[in-house]
């Protein structure tokens, strides 16, 4: 299974496609993608990218000493349940203790927390509304 740093215009497909399907591309863009200090992971399966996520050097107010977030972490119906989002998230764990970070956060819809929390991911928060897309947890991963 490859997971690989990827560009930003390359997380804008699944971006669309799964986590923003009824809204413009403009909403796909996330202010922090072109930052020196961001990273974008891609699982590729057949020369195909089938799942994203983007880390952000963005602490949580909350808890300070998780300096990254996760966003746009999003895997095609069509691998889901085969392992490429947990081993994207593995592959970012190890880069993020590589960068000597504490562990990362990021706001999940409802339906993902029972992955994060197979993952080893704990909800941080009670349930909050993002408009546009639905109700979400704070979850952290610490190390």
């Amino acid at each position: 299974m490859e997971i690989r740093i990827i560009s930003a215009t390359e997380v804008i497909p699944l971006r669309k496609e799964v986590l923003r399907p009824n809204q413009p591309i403009e909403m796909c863009v996330y202010p922090d993608d072109d930052l020196e200090s961001t990273f974008h992971l891609g699982a590729v399966k057949d020369g195909r990218i089938v799942a994203i996520g983007t880390f952000s050097n963005r602490p949580h107010e909350a808890y300070p000493e998780l300096t990254y977030q996760l966003r746009g972490m999003a895997s095609s119906p069509a691998v889901r349940g085969e392992g490429y989002g947990k081993a994207l998230l593995e592959e970012a764990r190890n880069r993020l203790k590589a960068k000597g970070a504490d562990g990362w956060w990021c706001n999940a819809r409802l339906n993902a927390v029972p992955f994060y929390e197979r993952l080893g991911l704990a909800v941080a928060s009670e349930s909050f509304e993002i408009e546009g897309i639905g109700p979400h947890h704070v979850m952290v991963d610490r190390f």
